[in-house]
């Protein structure tokens, strides 16, 4: 079975993918990762009739996303899989929701546009046929048009409003635990996985120096 964990965004997702069923857990929220995510996966676990030592495989999501949330996924999954001696591989947030259209929709080439801080928005384009793949960067709202391709009409991300119209939106930016699960099974699992940030810490080093220390 592979176990799959989300913390990226304003959820905590896991997802347990086996070779019969899929059992799955989404909780919408901003805070309390750390504390609901060990929990919802004994939960899974328990709905599954499964154990901790039925994990072949752990598959987490590396970001982009909130800086606090992607460190208590990949910190997780890396602790777990140190202590089940099983693979434990990174999946981005923008491979998970490209794939998540590519499954409801079989269509290429996908532009997946996530929200960053202000008038940030990160982007990565996934290639089809006419579309080179590209990124994933950080851009401002206004340079958009640079960055994604006139090929490409679907769109995907908690952000994509700002590059296409509603109808064109799938799905709203929030990975499927699943998703990163089957897309885990299929990594080569070199390296441990680790987060994906596209921007600065908001906490800066302080300008002024420090305090001289008397005898």
């Amino acid at each position: 079975m592979i176990l799959g964990i989300d913390t990226s965004a304003a959820q905590c997702a896991v997802a347990l993918v086996g070779h019969a069923a899929t059992v799955a857990e989404r909780r919408a929220m901003e805070r309390g990762h750390a504390e609901h995510l060990f929990p919802m996966i004994e939960a899974v676990l328990a709905r599954a009739g499964a154990a901790f030592g039925d994990i072949a495989r752990i598959a987490v999501c590396t970001g982009p996303g909130s800086f606090t949330g992607v460190r208590i996924g990949v910190a997780a999954a890396r602790g777990l899989a140190l202590g089940l001696g099983v693979p434990v591989v990174g999946v981005s947030r923008f491979e998970a929701l490209a794939a998540e259209v590519r499954e409801t929709r079989s269509q290429e080439p996908v532009a997946v546009c996530l929200a960053g801080r202000g008038e940030t928005v990160f982007v990565q384009v996934f290639g089809g046929a006419d579309v080179r793949p590209a990124g994933p960067v950080a851009t401002r709202i206004e340079s958009l048009s640079r960055v994604i391709p006139g090929a490409c009409h679907l769109f995907a991300g908690d952000a994509a409003a700002r590059a296409a119209d509603s109808a064109a939106l799938v799905p709203d930016g929030l990975p499927d635990p699943a998703v990163i699960a089957r897309l885990g099974a299929d990594c080569p699992g070199a390296g441990l996985p680790a987060p994906l940030y596209l921007r600065g810490a908001d906490a800066q080093v302080p300008a002024d120096a420090p305090p001289r220390l008397l005898d």
